[in-house]
């Protein structure tokens, strides 16, 4: 029993790092995937597949180990119970963080598309080929916006059709790549279009900074109102309230 005592701290360290711990090679192998295809994948290729490829099925496996851990640590109906709800408290959790990192992503890449339209409006304009302007640029700016760049960069060396290498991209670079696609079928020039689209990202930017001043500004002033709230209801609500029931039930 004392033995059992000294192991399901432990135990239970497990289960929330399996909560918590996301494989770093995950993220690698999707990329790989996505640049060689699933159809080139041979035998020794399933063995890597560690955890699944969809988040969301991801969440549950780790939610699930996480709350059979806790179930084979408590044991019995208890256990059951608790097993049930770590797995789905973790799946929730496993979600907010999901969603938070997806977020700050999306900030990131949309502060870098301006430059990084910019960047490849310059080598287009040059002459530079588009697989090797993408990865020229995707190399010249940080990630997440440069690791997309240059996956899509990959699959142009690799002949894919336009519209199927910009096909997976997430969606704040939808406007990035209806230009180059639109370019590439028709012909026309890409760098006015890409100039245009780095002033409408730096005009939206400004406009979200300029709210987000606002919105600060608004949030400081509230403790100050939370403040002088009860002073206002004590000297200036209360005796009003209090002469008008002088005047009524006097």
């Amino acid at each position: 029993m004392a033995r059992a005592v000294e192991v399901w701290p432990a135990l239970l360290l497990v289960s929330v790092a399996l909560l918590v711990w996301v494989p770093p090679r995950d993220s690698v192998l999707r990329r790989a995937r996505e640049l060689t295809g699933r159809a080139g994948a041979g035998p020794s290729d399933r063995g890597h597949a560690v955890l699944p490829s969809s988040p969301r099925s991801r969440r549950w496996l780790l939610a699930g180990w996480a709350g059979a851990g806790v179930g084979v640590l408590v044991g019995g109906a208890w256990g059951v119970g608790l097993a049930g709800a770590v797995a789905v408290g973790g799946e929730r959790l496993l979600r907010v963080r999901d969603a938070g990192g997806e977020d700050s992503a999306r900030a990131e890449r949309i502060r870098e598309l301006p430059a990084a339209c910019d960047l490849l409006g310059v080598c287009l304009a040059a002459g530079t080929a588009v697989s090797a302007a993408l990865e020229a640029v995707g190399t010249a700016t940080p990630p997440p916006l440069g690791a997309e760049l240059r996956r899509v960069a990959a699959l142009y060396r690799m002949g894919a059709d336009p519209r199927r290498a910009w096909a997976d991209v997430p969606a704040d670079l939808t406007g990035l790549a209806r230009v180059v696609i639109r370019a590439g079928e028709s012909g026309s020039t890409v760098v006015p279009a890409l100039r245009a689209l780095a002033a409408d990202g730096r005009t939206a930017a400004r406009a979200a900074t300029e709210a987000a001043v606002r919105r600060a500004g608004v949030w400081v002033l509230a403790p100050l109102g939370l403040c002088f709230l009860p002073a206002f209801l004590c000297l200036g609500v209360v005796p009003l309230i209090l002469g008008l029931a002088a005047d009524v039930f006097g």
